[in-house]
């Protein structure tokens, strides 16, 4: 479905209430004027200017290097089909193209998003996260549901490290590398305040997630012989958790 910007930020700004307030927020502001104003920022000349060129350029910088259609989800949860989209990891944007062109969407501007289609769609969506520091990003939503008790996702970063060289002998020691990296973190779908925090994949650290459930969670893991260094089937432990809460 090719849609105008026009129709987007109509949608923007009937969303009010539905956009997870600020992390320093004091009062309680226009949360569909939020979304809204962050979209014009990332969209305005000077911020396209501003971006780093060989970001936008590197086909290493996005989760996935070729367009997907998509679904946009906005802050109002109204969700619109996009015919091309791409995650850029090290700039934190997503694009959209359509027939009016590419338009940047940041962490804040959308609830969130479903990049792909079928079996291999993935979703993701904007949750405030702590993981050295606490700011809005985009992570990907692994849990069944989004606004489950326990949502259990992954933070894409990007890494990138310049080549070393050795002065002496005047070459590489070490090349450049560049990749994607993952942080898996964990929180409340149902206290949006609450930042995802990263979590290591271990037996002393998953349990904790479950509160007073620990136990019943830790025996459906002995009788499934669940791992819990294994992200899989830490997810079905986090499933399971959830159903119980119902």
């Amino acid at each position: 479905m090719k849609l105008s910007v026009i129709a987007l930020l109509a949608g923007l700004v009937l969303a009010a209430g539905a956009v997870t307030a600020p992390v320093r927020a004091q009062s309680q502001p226009d949360l569909g004027d939020i979304g809204l104003q962050i979209y014009q920022r990332a969209n305005s000349p000077g911020a396209l200017e501003r971006m780093r060129k060989d970001l936008i350029n590197a086909p290493e910088a996005y989760l996935v290097s070729v367009e997907q259609p998509g679904v946009l989800v906005l802050p109002n949860k109204r969700r619109i089909r996009v015919p091309a989209m791409r995650y850029n990891v090290a700039l934190h944007l997503l694009e959209a193209r359509d027939s009016t062109g590419s338009h940047v969407w940041p962490p804040g501007s959308l609830d969130g998003f479903y990049l792909g289609q079928g079996a291999d769609v993935r979703h993701f969506r904007t949750f405030v996260v702590r993981n050295g520091n606490t700011q809005r990003d985009f992570v990907e939503v692994l849990t069944r549901d989004d606004d489950a008790f326990l949502i259990l996702a992954v933070l894409h970063h990007y890494v990138h490290e310049d080549a070393q060289y050795d002065p002496v002998l005047n070459t590489v020691s070490r090349p450049a590398r560049t990749e994607i990296g993952q942080v898996v973190v964990a929180g409340s779908g149902v206290k949006p305040q609450e930042p995802l925090r990263a979590v290591s994949l271990n037996q002393r650290e998953i349990p904790r997630l479950f509160g007073t459930r620990a136990a019943q969670v830790e025996a459906y893991a002995a009788k499934e012989h669940l791992s819990y260094t294994d992200l899989g089937q830490v997810l079905r432990m986090v499933e399971y958790y959830n159903l119980q809460g119902k």
